[in-house]
């Protein structure tokens, strides 16, 4: 219960504090964290590593790390900050590349498919890309469960206050998911780890793992768009979201569907962790063991 009083006091002391001063404020939390969290930073390390150059020194996965700890402790920051931030308010400092294929798959009328990855703030690409559908079609976002459920509860209101829906990634969630979808609704979730340890064995970051499947799996059944996109924060509080085009994805009768379209998502997701390593937040294994370097 910790975390959840955490959060409780925050949300009454810093959540209005400048932009700059909170960083600045969770960004020392995260120095502290990086120091005395020794199994969190070293997950994160074994993780970042493979996204770094194959001769990158062990000084540079340190700084990498440090500054993905540090990015999210940002994120924690803009979630506190969601409790009296109308989103369009954020539409000065975000960049939207890509739009119109957003727009595009909108159009298609068969629901949307927002495939993602723990990459820069995950909620600000369901935040920012909903009011740009239409007062008339909802966005479900498929969430990792936290404890204890208070917690959960807690984090799921202040996501949820712009009219958003948040529900768990799992069997439930996805029936709600395959139902919204039905609607011609937009659906977002992660796609870069296996959170309920089931998928296929496919390589990631040249190295097998097990992976989701669950956004392919979606789109398959249901005949809805499959949208990459993915967030990059900038500096001074700025960010850029990239909407790639709409997968092409082979016809579910193939056997090999579901795994082809898999390894496409992943080509996509690969390409924006490659570019951006220090942004990806994942601080739970994604492969087994310790892992090597590409």
């Amino acid at each position: 219960m910790l975390m959840y009083y955490v959060y409780k006091i925050a949300l009454a002391t810093v959540a209005r504090l400048p932009l700059r001063a909170g960083y600045w404020l969770f960004c020392r939390i995260a120095d502290i964290s990086f120091l005395f969290k020794k199994g969190t930073r070293e997950v994160s390390a074994s993780n970042i590593r493979r996204a770094l150059a194959p001769d990158a020194s062990n000084k540079k996965l340190r700084s990498t790390v440090l500054s993905a700890f540090r990015n999210s402790a940002r994120n924690y920051f803009d979630l506190l900050r969601l409790s009296h931030l109308d989103p369009r308010s954020l539409n000065g400092n975000v960049t939207i590349h890509g739009e119109e294929h957003f727009r595009e798959a909108l159009g298609r009328g068969k629901g949307v498919i927002l495939a993602t990855a723990h990459l820069g703030n995950m909620d600000l690409v369901a935040q920012v890309l909903a009011p740009k559908s239409s007062e008339s079609v909802k966005l479900t976002v498929l969430t990792e469960p936290l404890r204890p459920e208070p917690l959960y509860r807690l984090v799921t209101e202040l996501r949820e206050r712009n009219g958003l829906i948040f529900t768990t990634a799992n069997v439930e969630g996805l029936k709600r998911a395959i139902r919204a979808l039905k609607r011609g609704e937009v659906v977002a979730l992660a796609s870069d780890r296996a959170i309920q340890g089931t998928g296929l064995n496919l390589p990631f970051m040249g190295e097998e793992t097990v992976m989701p499947v669950g956004a392919v799996e979606l789109a398959l059944r249901t005949g809805a768009a499959l949208v990459p996109a993915f967030s990059v924060r900038g500096n001074g509080g700025r960010y850029a979201i990239y909407v790639e085009p709409p997968l092409s994805l082979p016809s579910r009768d193939r056997p090999d569907a579901l795994s082809k379209g898999t390894r496409d998502l992943i080509s996509v997701m690969e390409r924006y962790i490659h570019e951006f390593p220090e942004q990806w937040v994942v601080f739970n294994p994604v492969w087994n063991g310790r892992g090597r370097r590409k």
